[in-house]
């Protein structure tokens, strides 16, 4: 990185810290909402697919169906949009459309957010139970930009049983936040939920807040961050929720980040995958292939 990039990012990074990103991000949501005549929102939300590149074909509904700038960020796609392409039961597949940007399998506790900076489990998590559980695991990052579809997915057929709700600060999580804001996925507002899979053991599904994600709404729960909730919250869900791959599971307002996590004894990344590339709902990730069939291949 040159000395003008480096000295740029502080200047930018300076001023960000001094604006309120929370009570901002609630602000923005709100002025989202807004539901303005019909032919000037359509003309709004033509502006916004237009500047983000985004395909209304693939909406479910037309341009003009949708009263709020919001309900057009967070629409639902067509049924035949992003078709499930797992190949088997043990096949993973990407919750979020996005841009890969990190993956990798835990040697102990560290992650990966950007070359020289790293952050822990246990900060991740905020809890030390589930940071031992998926250590020696493997994990995948996957960031969304405001052009993505911003509906999240189960990326495994399983059971919701707990939702964790991590408030924190809403930084942006872009690529300049990333390489300057140290811990950045630990720092901000988070909501976690943790899927129980018979053959795989917990896989869970981390959602990142950032600047102007005013919610992540879970589509199972109440529950809406950076809202209804401004305190540490670990929901264990009495009727657990059963869900099929690919069934939705929350939605971002504007970008943010996913970051998932397996446990330790077998899951394998597709070798096509590297970091940078783009990919879609539905694509697959990896396959689960048990600890035996992963000790034969380093013998």
């Amino acid at each position: 990185m040159s000395r003008r990039t480096k000295f740029m990012d502080r200047i930018a990074m300076g001023a960000l810290a001094r604006v309120p990103k929370n009570a901002a991000s609630r602000v923005f949501g709100a002025l989202s909402d807004l539901e303005l005549p019909t032919p000037v929102q359509s003309t709004v939300n033509r502006g916004f697919a237009a500047a983000y590149g985004i395909d209304v074909s693939e909406a479910s509904e037309p341009i003009a169906h949708y009263k709020s700038l919001n309900q057009f960020f967070t629409r639902r796609l067509g049924e035949r949009a992003r078709p499930i392409r797992a190949t088997g039961s043990m096949d993973v597949t990407s919750p979020v459309d996005g841009v890969l940007t990190q993956l990798g399998y835990l040697e102990d506790d560290s992650l990966v957010q950007a070359k020289g900076k790293e952050y822990r489990l246990v900060e991740l998590l905020d809890s030390a139970e589930e940071a031992r559980r998926f250590a020696g695991g493997a994990w995948a990052t996957v960031y969304l930009s405001p052009s993505d579809y911003h509906r999240i997915h189960a990326p495994v057929e399983g059971v919701a049983t707990k939702v964790s709700y991590i408030p924190g600060q809403l930084w942006p999580v872009n690529p300049l936040s990333v390489r300057s804001v140290d811990r950045l996925f630990a720092v901000n507002e988070r909501v976690v939920v943790f899927i129980d899979v018979p053959e795989m053991g917990r896989v869970a599904v981390i959602m990142v807040g950032a600047t102007c994600v005013g919610r992540i709404s879970l589509a199972f729960h109440g529950l809406k961050a950076n809202q209804s909730f401004r305190r540490r919250q670990d929901i264990d869900l009495t009727r657990q929720v059963e869900l099929t791959q690919g069934d939705e599971l929350a939605v971002f307002n504007l970008g943010s980040t996913v970051v998932l996590l397996f446990e330790k004894g077998g899951f394998r990344f597709s070798s096509e995958l590297i970091d940078g590339q783009a990919i879609q709902m539905g694509q697959p990730l990896g396959s689960w292939i048990g600890s035996g069939e992963i000790e034969a291949e380093e013998e």
